[in-house]
């Protein structure tokens, strides 16, 4: 397997491996995203000093398909430097995500691992501007990914929800749908249409921003590992 078709990125690679390694305890020096970079993907630029926002998910292989399905998505928008954000982040999605049971050793050879480098993030509405200057609309199915706050009109405190570029589209939502399940995922399940009618009375701000999203398989990964094993 030569430089020019190793699958995945470093940034995928890493995340899969600091889950890997939380269950199986090599022997071997530890690798690092430096490591990995320098090693197996030389010709992919990466800035190791940037502080970033990202976001890993982790999706299980259904038996006897080749569907994957939800398994654990965790992340965060404070700039952390890449190299601690996805160590921390890999295992926090895996084994802290509150919708799921924390993954399994047994289940690891099933998983598949996205890793998601936030970045060109833009406010597209602000409650303190003018309605002139507001665009909830202002983004692009499949493009953008959307952080939504809003005023909840029960308790009046600020809940907020995300959801990343490639959820609408893998769930067939239109903006309008999108704004709604981001309501529902802060844990607002009533007044719904009260708030999408009267937005402007509820929304606090709304940001889009693009994700930089690699993945790779179990198989994948352990092929590499195995690989950068016997240099």
């Amino acid at each position: 397997m030569t430089v020019s078709n190793i699958p995945g990125s470093p940034q995928a690679f890493y995340a899969f491996y600091c889950l890997y390694s939380y269950f199986i305890q090599s022997q071997g020096r530890k690798l690092t995203l430096s490591k990995i970079c320098k090693t197996l993907y030389p010709t992919v630029e990466v800035d190791l000093e940037e502080k970033t926002s990202l976001f890993v998910t982790w999706k299980k292989k259904k038996h006897s398909k080749d569907e994957y399905q939800l398994r654990g998505c965790i992340g965060t928008f404070s700039k952390l430097p890449m190299d601690d954000g996805i160590q921390r982040f890999s295992l926090v999605s895996a084994l802290e995500d509150t919708r799921f049971s924390p993954i399994l050793e047994t289940e690891v050879p099933l998983l598949k691992c996205y890793c998601n480098i936030l970045q060109n993030f833009k406010v597209i509405y602000d409650s303190k501007k003018s309605i002139k200057e507001n665009d909830i609309f202002n983004w692009t199915l499949g493009k953008h990914g959307i952080e939504l706050r809003f005023r909840d009109p029960h308790s009046s405190k600020i809940k907020s929800a995300t959801f990343l570029p490639d959820v609408m589209i893998e769930q067939c939502w239109d903006k309008k749908e999108t704004f709604r399940n981001l309501i529902e995922k802060a844990g607002c399940w009533s007044n719904i249409d009260e708030i999408m009618d009267h937005y402007d009375q509820y929304f606090v701000d709304v940001v889009r921003y693009e994700g930089n999203k690699s993945s790779i398989t179990y198989n994948q990964f352990k092929l590499v590992l195995d690989k950068i094993s016997e240099k």
